[in-house]
């Protein structure tokens, strides 16, 4: 994914995105725990272990559950127009490959993202073939979101089509119950308004593509399966950038990509946590500071790019209606800022007059001693060779003015 490129790249500009965004990064004290227990501490328990030492087989297991945590908050909403699978990374993926695999071998895995697709439906709307197919469908999906991810065309493709052994099916399965009594009852209701796979509209175009698990109820929820319970740094800036190109399509007008968020949410799958940041408990300003870093760096990797020009264009002119109607709010509420514009303007420019006049006195001040310092080096010189080192008063005297 481009903005995973951005966070972990080493480039100066990736330097420059994160320096951007977490400027305005939350601290740890500010979160709270949908339990109640301290956040990011050791007071959390560990309730489903790891138990493959393989790092892709780890990371299948979170993009797994991430497809099934999905499923089942649509399901728990039962809304009929929910759909978990679109504009997913795995949808993402299939569409890709459809000009990078040969037509036989595209056709089959096509085959089997639609039918791991009708699997879900078929469980969302009755259930049916139960948690087991639900996770094999979704350990599908995992593998093509992967292939996507590493920007890699598959050389063999039957390993889209091996399932997940048992002991992965267990761990997913668990991972599941889980989240289905620690999250869901604390965080959604049946009534929970629930956008799946969010798409950034414009403010991709400027950062690259976004993977967002899902906005509920203006809450952005990140889902990890991670051991370890400091704080996430990363997924919290991750969580942070999506919120702050939300914010860049309100402010523009891309109404496709707005959503208003009032928070962050971050479960942990292993110890059933959620940690949760209300965005009101950072300053208003260090959030418009942290916009216009964002703005500005991303604006340079795409330099003469139609649609990143008219942004700027667009940019600047919000910034002059921010200022105008910071001005008329100064007149509305303060009847003499006339006055105090004209005294302070006055004042300046007495004060920068001043500084001015100082600086000139202190510039011809080191002149003139520079000016006097090489003429005593010279006229010193020129003494020596002529009369001498004899400095005393008196022998200058005479050398200089005879008897």
């Amino acid at each position: 994914m481009v903005l995973d490129s951005f966070l972990q790249g080493e480039s100066i500009l990736d330097e420059l995105v994160r320096d951007s965004v977490t400027s305005a990064l939350p601290n740890e004290e500010l979160f709270t725990t949908a339990s109640g227990i301290i956040p990011f501490s050791d007071d959390y328990q560990l309730g489903i272990p790891v138990n493959s030492e393989s790092d892709i087989t780890n990371a299948l297991m979170e993009l797994a559950f991430r497809y099934v945590a999905k499923v089942l908050v649509a399901v728990f909403c039962n809304d009929e127009g929910y759909d978990p699978i679109e504009n997913s990374v795995a949808q993402r993926s299939i569409e890709s490959l459809k000009w990078r695999l040969n037509g036989k071998y595209y056709n089959e895995l096509k085959e089997r993202y639609d039918y791991a697709v009708m699997k879900i439906f078929d469980y969302m709307e009755n259930g049916s073939d139960g948690s087991n197919s639900l996770v094999q469908q979704c350990w599908f999906l995992a593998k093509m979101d992967i292939c996507y991810r590493r920007g890699a065309v598959p050389s063999d493709i039957s390993q889209f089509f091996q399932p997940a052994t048992d002991e992965e099916s267990q761990e997913l399965l668990e991972l599941a119950l889980k989240f289905r009594r620690n999250f869901i009852p604390k965080i959604i209701t049946p009534t929970s308004r629930v956008i799946f796979n969010p798409s950034f509209d414009f403010g991709e175009e400027l950062i690259g593509e976004a993977d967002c698990d899902m906005i509920v109820d203006s809450k952005i929820v990140d889902l990890r399966t991670s051991i370890g319970f400091e704080y996430p740094k990363d997924r919290v800036t991750k969580s942070m950038v999506h919120f702050l190109l939300s914010e860049l399509n309100s402010e523009f007008g891309c109404e496709a990509g707005v959503y208003p968020v009032d928070s962050l949410v971050f479960y942990s799958a292993r110890y059933g946590e959620t940690e949760i940041f209300q965005i009101d408990d950072i300053n208003p300003e260090i959030i418009d500071k942290a916009l216009e870093k964002l703005i500005i760096v991303t604006e340079a990797r795409h330099k003469g790019a139609p649609a990143v020009d008219n942004f700027s264009v667009k940019y600047e002119e919000g910034q002059k209606k921010k200022g105008q109607k910071k001005r008329e709010m100064q007149e509305r509420f303060l009847d003499d800022e006339d006055d105090r514009d004209n005294y302070n303007d006055g004042y300046y420019q007495v004060m920068e007059r001043k500084n001015r006049h100082i600086f000139r006195k202190i510039l011809i001040f080191l002149i003139i001693a520079s000016l006097l310092t090489v003429g005593f080096v010279y006229l010193k010189n020129w003494y020596t060779d002529t009369y001498g080192a004899e400095y005393s008063l008196e022998q200058i005297f005479k050398n200089l003015f005879g008897n």
